[in-house]
């Protein structure tokens, strides 16, 4: 009777925990669907934003007042080499996607030297647990709307550096999720001859239109990357969502088996014990 007790018991709770993953999947899904479509017209309007860019850059180069020829500058002042920044998580039930990143990080980490920047409580903890002696500079910011404010902090704090690099999870299908490495520097290399550039008139001046531009340019960098990070989270939760509720299906199936082995087991018990108990009065 404690055996069956146990299983039903057990019954109960994964029939729980099934409930649980299949809404965390429905809503991960819907949450999926809805944010899609903002990164396919956001990866739109920064291209075309590279290219009135690269347009200017361009013009700016071979203009005869200035001797930059081939060089690719940056019109923001910075102050830092290099950060790298960890796009994580403030929940669980991502699969293996934020470990996955961390580990892509690590190795980077382990071959350049950066700051590091962390967004997202999990990405604090997997940090300052593993031991690996970087200065880290965090920052909260919310899985599901993230505060402008807060990520307006982050791009103002980032901006300083030559280099940057944004480590996060890219949505390639609902079962394949990409850890990418996004550079969102500023500089954009010159993709055609600078012979065929036209020459713009620039107001106030190159500097400040170029200035402007690379600000924008990482604003918007930066902000697609944090879209396609939860995008990329959602899918992973519904793949595990997915997997975890078909657990739970196949885990209740085998032990209804278990239960219903048991009370056949009991209730042929019972009919032996009745069995002898007539055969006694006899």
């Amino acid at each position: 009777m404690a055996v069956l007790k146990e299983i039903k018991e057990n019954l109960r709770v994964i029939s729980s925990i099934e409930t649980i993953t299949r809404v965390y999947q429905e809503i991960a899904s819907l949450r999926m669907n809805k944010i899609r479509q903002r990164v396919l017209n956001n990866r739109e309007f920064i291209e075309e934003l590279s290219r009135v860019y690269g347009l200017a850059k361009k013009s700016y180069i071979v203009s005869p007042k200035k001797e930059r020829v081939g060089k690719k500058e940056s019109f923001i002042k910075r102050r830092g080499k290099r950060v790298a920044v960890f796009l994580s998580c403030n929940e669980r039930f991502y699969g293996t996607l934020i470990l996955d990143i961390w580990r892509e990080l690590l190795n980077y980490l382990a071959e350049k030297k950066a700051v590091l920047v962390v967004a997202g409580r999990m990405g604090k903890y997997l940090a300052e647990s593993s031991g690996f002696g970087h200065k880290m500079f965090y920052f909260e910011l919310d899985d599901e709307k993230p505060e402008k404010e807060r990520v307006k902090g982050i791009i103002e704090f980032i901006k300083n550096y030559e280099e940057i690099i944004i480590f996060h999870g890219r949505f390639s299908t609902i079962l394949f999720q990409q850890v990418a490495q996004s550079n969102i520097s500023g500089g954009i290399p010159l993709e055609k001859e600078l012979a065929e550039v036209k020459s713009y008139l620039f107001e106030p001046s190159p500097e400040a239109v170029l200035e402007f531009f690379e600000t924008e340019l990482m604003s918007a960098f930066f902000n697609q990357t944090i879209l396609e990070h939860r995008l990329s989270r959602y899918a992973t939760r519904v793949v595990a969502m997915y997997r975890a509720t078909e657990n739970a299906k196949e885990r209740k199936r085998k032990l209804k088996i278990e239960q219903k082995k048991l009370e056949r087991q009991l209730l042929n018990r019972k009919q032996i014990e009745l069995f002898s108990s007539s055969q006694l009065w006899i």
